[in-house]
């Protein structure tokens, strides 16, 4: 029976004091399922608020952790038309069993259905860096009803834009067409920003970021992403264009916050709340996004801001958790 090492947690806290490495048999395969080898896995800030128990937890302890990955087939529990052995692949975050097996290990069990391609000329952590980008921001797009037939010359304005996921966002949004705003906290940030961006704004508070929009776009945006959330909700809205959309999708600045009704009610203005989930809710919506994904992934590379080993996955999360980089973080099988 083949070994796995991986990583775990048996209680909740930072990265570096909760998660441990340790090895196991992997169960058969069945039938509808492969054996992937671990080449790179991204890293999400929602995964070190999910070590602290914060952010949709685990229902017992110890629990596996990494949910995109990008990895070689070398088993299949049976064969199947559209995969085969030696195969690039990676792993569709939402269909990941992240407490059961998780991605951050050197080998996994997953779910055909989990399995999506790779962009040909994507290094691993790049690969590693593409599939939650889009669809996390290209799915909160398509909420606010937004795609590539209709971007152009439209106002998106993506908080907290310097992570991965951001960086993403910008790029597919200019090769739509679209004006986009990038805002950050930090004045390094916000200068490294101004290459992917249209616009930046410095916000270091909600009202920050209200009169930021406004200065730069006075009519108001057409849409906000965000995964700030918190009193920045409240913010967002009163910056909105009438008809305009606020598409929230963490938590990182609290989860709770408040809006001016009557101002959302006038502007006929919409908030949403986005997890990727929705893409299992809507038949065809997944297929869509992995399509879009290959279109536009010339256009839309994603940045490694930094890679660590699989032995120093903990450090590579508090990494994450300090900040200070541009784009994404990626631990390695090498």
């Amino acid at each position: 029976m083949p070994t796995s090492s991986f990583w775990r947690f048996g209680h909740f806290g930072p990265a570096r004091d909760v998660m441990e490495r340790v090895s196991g048999p992997l169960r058969p395969l069945c039938g509808g399922e492969a054996m992937v080898a671990i080449r790179a896995v991204g890293l999400n800030q929602a995964e070190n608020r999910y070590l602290a128990g914060l952010h949709f937890p685990p229902d017992s302890l110890p629990a596996c952790i990494g949910h995109e990955a990008v990895g070689e087939i070398v088993a299949l529990g049976a064969p199947s038309e559209r995969w085969k052995v030696g195969d690039r692949v990676a792993l569709v975050p939402m269909l990941v069993d992240m407490p059961g097996m998780g991605a951050l290990r050197d080998v996994g069990i997953y779910p055909l259905d989990a399995l999506v391609p790779v962009p040909e000329d994507y290094s691993d952590s790049e690969g590693a860096a593409w599939w939650m980008a889009i669809f996390t921001m290209a799915g909160a797009l398509e909420m606010a009803g937004f795609g590539p037939e209709n971007a152009a010359g439209r106002t998106v304005c993506i908080t907290a834009a310097a992570g991965g996921m951001g960086l993403v966002a910008l790029r597919l949004l200019r090769a739509w067409g679209a004006i986009t705003i990038a805002t950050t906290r930090d004045t390094a940030k916000a200068e490294a920003l101004a290459a992917y961006a249209d616009h930046v704004v410095r916000a270091d508070t909600p009202d920050g970021l209200t009169a930021g929009l406004r200065a730069h776009v006075p009519d108001g945006v057409d849409v906000v992403l965000d995964p700030l959330g918190g009193a920045y909700v409240g913010a967002a809205v009163r910056a909105l264009a009438p008809g305009g959309h606020y598409v929230g999708y963490e938590m990182l600045a609290g989860t709770g916050g408040t809006y001016d009704i009557p101002g959302l009610m006038m502007r006929d203005a919409h908030i949403h709340g986005f997890t990727i989930f929705r893409l299992l809710r809507h038949p065809g919506l997944l297929a869509r996004l992995v399509s879009l994904g290959m279109e536009w992934a010339d256009d839309a590379r994603p940045l490694v801001a930094a890679e660590f080993g699989m032995d120093e996955a903990p450090d590579a999360f508090a990494a994450l958790m300090r900040g200070g980089h541009l784009g994404k973080i990626v631990v390695t099988a090498g």
